[in-house]
């Protein structure tokens, strides 16, 4: 197995962003974590708005993320939410594909006056659609009851705005 090349060169490939992760790794041969990790130790990161996105739902829950078959990380119902952040992030680089979805679990939220939530111990169906509640307020996902009053200050991403996200 051939080692990458140094921070610098590394950097530059990086910067100019003709080569993903994957090609990277095929080029030095190396595997695609072992890029991605040393572009994270450089400070670089390919996916900011998902990474935000990512850290805005951890304010609100636990979400299992495992390799396996059926983690609940890789649930539609997560990802619609994951690319509704995203959009609402200002991400340019969503597909046509990623914006629709976005906007139809938006849609969904409005139409038919429900909340996203989750509950881990359902281990096949984590995720649930449930109608919205007073204690969701303008919220777009249900904040657990065992975490107490949610913080709308630190939750602003989720709420629902007044204007459909385009």
């Amino acid at each position: 197995m051939t080692k990458l090349p140094s921070d610098a060169e590394m950097t530059k490939l990086f910067v100019l962003g003709q080569l993903n992760n994957r090609e990277i790794a095929e080029l030095y041969g190396v595997t695609p974590q072992a890029v991605n990790k040393r572009f994270q130790k450089l400070g670089l990161e390919r996916r900011p708005f998902a990474n935000d996105a990512n850290a805005e739902i951890a304010k609100v829950w636990k979400v299992e993320a495992t390799q396996e078959a059926g983690s609940h990380h890789a649930m539609f119902s997560i990802q619609s939410l994951r690319l509704w952040l995203r959009l609402r992030l200002g991400d340019r680089e969503l597909s046509e594909r990623q914006r629709r979805d976005a906007m139809n679990f938006e849609k969904r939220v409005r139409d038919k006056g429900v909340v996203l939530a989750y509950d881990p111990e359902k281990r096949e169906k984590p995720f649930s659609w449930e109608p919205r509640e007073p204690r969701d307020d303008r919220l777009v996902v249900r904040y657990p009851k065992e975490k107490g009053t949610p913080p709308l200050a630190e939750l602003t991403r989720f709420v629902l705005p007044d204007v459909p996200v385009d």
